[in-house]
């Protein structure tokens, strides 16, 4: 059973980079992944291991006791306006112990095709952790933002649903949308699966439009109206590039998750709703506290939701405004 990680020891892993090495294919890559630990006796000077190339010989702060958190990113670095994936390590190891990291970034079919590759390292690393420190799979937890997701995805699917949790951060689109549960982040890829989900808008938005996990959160209705986003893209081309101009609103479940760490900010609390389309079609009171319907917290807490798995939870739409000032003071 995963716990609730507050005022406990957690260890935590990142993808920091990649080194690819491209031939005429996509798919015809050596792949090494370097995984960097941290914990709260090295929270800045990290241990790392490259995947396959090294064992785990170097990370000697691993503790099998504590919490294991896994960070997988996506395509891309996060605009300006986001949180970092760094951030997300300092939260947690303020919290407890973390590790958040990015890598460099491939083209979005390059970093498709080699998702099973990654996911093979990651399986590799955790499958020696487990062989040669008793690493406990309950104790995983692994969050992967849009790409990332699905690469966690396939990391479960290699236990079997034996790991504690998996974490989606708007599971990547284009190319998944429609996909057997087998190509994708799915529920029975962990004990527990929650999925935020920013950008899910069909045909233009970066994040998948269908649910992913036990839970899957819409906050604002999940699509391209994200708080302190830009609401004209065409615009924003212009003035500051492509990349910055689409990517807003799929990040700002980065954002959120990683606002969500830190035990004294606000929690956005999301109401049941039994599916999205009847969400916007206003048949789900979103906008009261009523006793009789379940809610959820966003984020790190969304595991004491486990109770209401395999229903949808929408909406934050009172709280985000507010949530979001604080995402944006820290």
């Amino acid at each position: 059973m995963v716990q609730v990680y507050r005022n406990v020891q957690v260890t935590v892993f990142g993808i920091l980079g990649t080194e690819a090495f491209l031939f005429w294919s996509p798919r015809a890559q050596h792949f090494n992944t370097k995984f960097n630990l941290y914990t709260r006796r090295n929270p800045a000077a990290e241990q790392t291991s490259v995947q396959p190339r090294d064992g785990i010989d170097e990370l000697t702060n691993f503790n099998n006791t504590l919490i294991t958190k896994l960070y997988v990113h996506g395509y891309g670095v996060a605009p300006a306006n986001s949180l970092s994936s760094d951030s997300m390590k300092n939260e947690w190891l303020n919290a407890g112990d973390y590790n958040v990291a990015g890598n460099h970034a491939l083209s979005y079919e390059q970093t498709k095709a080699n998702i099973p590759t990654v996911a093979q390292a990651i399986t590799k690393l955790i499958t020696e952790l487990q062989s040669n420190s008793g690493l406990d799979l309950d104790k995983v937890h692994i969050v992967g933002h849009s790409l990332g997701a699905h690469i966690a995805g396939l990391t479960g699917k290699a236990f079997n649903g034996r790991i504690g949790r998996i974490s989606g951060l708007d599971p990547a689109g284009p190319g998944f949308n429609g996909k057997p549960t087998s190509d994708k982040l799915s529920p029975s890829d962990a004990q527990f699966v929650d999925a935020i989900h920013t950008d899910a808008v069909p045909l233009i938005g970066l994040g998948i439009n269908e649910n992913s996990g036990h839970i899957d959160f819409y906050p604002n209705g999940g699509n391209l109206h994200q708080p302190g986003c830009f609401i004209n893209r065409v615009t924003e081309v212009v003035d500051n590039g492509l990349f910055t101009a689409v990517a807003c609103n799929h990040f700002r479940s980065v954002d959120l998750f990683v606002a969500s760490i830190n035990p004294n900010n606000p929690k956005g609390v999301a109401t049941q709703c039994s599916n999205f389309v009847s969400y916007l079609a206003g048949g789900c009171k979103v906008d009261t506290m009523d006793n009789n319907v379940a809610h959820a917290i966003i984020g790190e807490q969304a595991v004491l939701s486990k109770p209401y798995e395999k229903s949808t939870i929408v909406s934050f739409i009172q709280l985000m405004s507010d949530y979001w000032k604080q995402c944006d003071n820290n």
